[in-house]
């Protein structure tokens, strides 16, 4: 286990916690802010002057682009991270690219394949500044999460958002003496 405590401009103080195991190779991240926000949601209209702001997803985050109805839960083995809007339409790009380079004409519907060339030129012309502009939400019922930049909305999430949201891994506790 690697703890590291650190100043992140504009989101203040932050512990980031690694634990790696080096028997089988599992790791995971998490960043965890000095203070306590709560369920929070942030939601930032993507544009050109947006693509730099600064994204900080905790291992609970759900991030959402819902206007091409693309969303990312974190699962049990989901690691926080640190990064930008653009490297996070990157992130589903590449997903988005797997399925098109995995996609068999032979055996797989013809909407399907549609659907994957929509979503990958929406992803394309967003990273381009095109004027096609979609909304990120990240929602994280940990608070661990959050989006830098003059335009992000900030909100606490409802108890109903809450109950909807996949809360991701928790953390295993280890027992040194076995």
């Amino acid at each position: 286990m690697t703890v590291h405590i650190d100043e992140i401009p504009y989101f203040g103080e932050h512990t980031q916690i690694t634990l790696a195991c080096e028997s089988c190779g599992w790791t995971r991240t998490d960043f965890i802010p000095a203070e306590s926000k709560g369920a929070i949601g942030n939601r930032i209209t993507i544009g050109p002057d947006t693509l730099s702001a600064r994204v900080i997803r905790g291992s609970n985050g759900t991030i959402r682009i819902p206007e091409l109805g693309l969303e990312v839960e974190p699962g049990t083995a989901s690691s926080g991270y640190v990064s930008n809007i653009e490297g996070v339409l990157v992130r589903f790009r590449d997903t988005i690219m797997m399925l098109h380079r995995s996609f068999d004409e032979s055996k797989d519907p013809p909407e399907e394949k549609e659907r994957i060339d929509f979503l990958l030129n929406s992803l394309e012309d967003s990273l381009t500044g095109d004027k096609v502009q979609f909304t990120l939400e990240i929602l994280d019922p940990m608070g661990h999460s959050g989006i830098l930049h003059s335009e992000t909305e900030h909100w606490t999430l409802s108890e109903t958002e809450i109950e909807q949201l996949e809360t991701g891994p928790n953390i295993p506790i280890f027992d040194a003496n076995m």
